[in-house]
């Protein structure tokens, strides 16, 4: 990296959103997926951390690494409001770690050793940014509906239909379209690939249908092929520095 990386720079890049970022999935309030990011960021490469090792974000990994994400920007969020963000102060500096912590063994697995750095957790955020959007999305919605969700529930597991993670199933259906064996979807292609891949064969088969009708009821009356697309993808806001 360029420069020396701090604890408030770790902070900052948790608590960013990102415009230029792989997608994910939100569920909006009438219940229908919107894909949000830039689909051509997609990508199913190997991250390499230092003295780590490879990691990528998969749907086997996925739930645990957004919850612990999410339980990370309300504590960032807290300590702000209650005035106690102090980058000098060691007791601060020393929970921001262990709370970083949680989330990279979610990410890297319980099997991972590692030692914290602000480096290792900066190159975390910057391979998964959209992992970030993600989980501002969801504390924000919290807010915006007046859930009261405790840290436990966090942990535990996400509540409310906005913390449904879909990427299991996604991951079967393109197997079965593909004819490929589930869990090999599930453990080796990032989220980003599993919901570009679901939404073309989605889009696919809303084409597909259109085209059955057409040829299969010559005498129906005419209809015009689908307007849009099943998904579309969406671009968010960046508070980032370009």
């Amino acid at each position: 990296m360029d420069k020396n990386i701090t604890k408030q720079d770790v902070v900052n890049a948790f608590t960013t959103n990102y415009n230029l970022a792989p997608p994910y999935i939100k569920v909006d309030s009438d219940g229908l997926y919107t894909l949000v990011g830039q689909s051509d960021l997609a990508t199913g490469e190997i991250q390499v951390y230092k003295n780590v090792g490879d990691g990528k974000l998969t749907a086997l990994n996925h739930t645990v690494t957004l919850s612990a994400t999410m339980a990370l920007i309300k504590i960032i969020g807290k300590l702000y409001d209650e005035n106690l963000m102090n980058f000098e102060d060691e007791e601060v500096n020393l929970f921001l770690e262990e709370t970083i912590c949680n989330v990279l063994v979610c990410f890297f697995g319980d099997k991972a050793e590692f030692k914290y750095s602000d480096e290792l957790a900066y190159c975390f955020v910057m391979n998964n940014k959209q992992l970030i959007n993600e989980a501002i999305y969801n504390v924000t919605n919290d807010k915006e509906s007046n859930a009261v969700i405790s840290p436990q529930e966090l942990d535990d597991s996400l509540d409310g239909c906005q913390f449904i993670d879909p990427y299991v199933n996604i991951a079967h259906e393109i197997a079965k379209s593909y004819k490929m064996r589930p869990y090999d979807i599930i453990s080796n292609w990032s989220t980003s690939e599993l919901i570009v891949t679901f939404a073309k064969i989605s889009n696919d088969n809303s084409l597909n249908a259109f085209i059955n009708y057409k040829y299969s009821q010559p005498k129906a009356p005419k209809q015009k092929p689908p307007k849009k697309q099943t998904f579309y993808f969406e671009e968010i806001g960046s508070d980032e520095d370009e």
